[in-house]
């Protein structure tokens, strides 16, 4: 797949995954990092960010997230056989304060 349909796939997802994420977190924000996705398009990374840990578990404990997250790639178009190798995180502002002084590109960084 073209490096510019991958692009706009994860553009699609991440509004989508934003969509839902807020309606259970007002705050909620998303965050993408891309590898080398051109060569292999499962160098991808996608983060909801939140506010509180407390947002954060809440979205942590929901247990149909993970499909929703799938499907979101999915029905943007993301190549299907990349899909389950994506990595999810779900991160909270008071966490990367507290642990990376607030930097999110070291937190991002770390596995």
């Amino acid at each position: 797949m073209h490096k510019f349909r991958l692009w706009l796939a994860i553009h699609r997802a991440k509004r989508q995954i934003k969509e839902f994420a807020q309606h259970r977190c007002p705050g909620a924000d998303v965050l993408s990092k891309t590898g080398a996705i051109h060569i292999d398009p499962r160098h991808l990374a996608i983060w909801i960010t939140t506010k509180t840990d407390e947002e954060r578990d809440s979205l942590r404990r929901d247990l149909s997230l993970y499909q929703q997250l799938c499907n979101a790639l999915l029905r943007a178009g993301y190549p299907a056989d990349a899909v389950p190798l994506i990595h999810f995180s779900i991160e909270s502002q008071e966490t990367v304060d507290r642990e990376y002084g607030g930097h999110w590109s070291e937190a991002i960084e770390m596995p």
